[in-house]
């Protein structure tokens, strides 16, 4: 896998695990929000889901485990590429690298903390990328 391949892959899950949480956080606040009542004269109609707080904390708990289970998969494909990291015997690239694709920094971030310039902050990348 190349670092671009695996960067993709790890964006991807990590958008995921985001939307589902976020779903289920949304639907965790809707549940526990009570609901303004509205007096009126007029009939209430009848829910046509009687249970439809439970299904909804439901899925909430399934986007959670689907949620968990993205995670899992985030963390394999991290193990993958921080074993293929160790095929890099300078521990400047080995460094950059992680920071970047495990860490998951911009470049400017990664490029500031170890002192490079954007320039050579790249061509280490190269250099890194070539070990890989």
């Amino acid at each position: 896998m190349t670092a671009k391949e695996y960067m993709k892959e790890a964006k991807t899950l990590l958008k995921r695990i985001e939307r589902k949480r976020r779903e289920a956080e949304d639907i965790r606040i809707r549940e526990s929000t009570p609901s303004a009542s509205a007096f009126s004269d007029m009939p209430k109609t009848v829910t046509h889901n009687p249970h439809q707080k439970s299904d909804n904390i439901l899925r909430a708990i399934e986007l959670d485990h689907e949620a968990d289970i993205a995670f899992d998969e985030l963390a394999k494909l991290k193990r993958t590429f921080q074993e293929s990291l160790q095929k890099i015997d300078n521990p400047d690239e080995r460094d950059l690298m992680y920071k970047h694709y495990i860490e998951f920094k911009n470049w400017n971030d990664v490029f500031r903390e170890m002192g490079y310039s954007k320039s050579a902050g790249y061509r280490a990348h190269q250099q890194a990328l070539s070990k890989l």
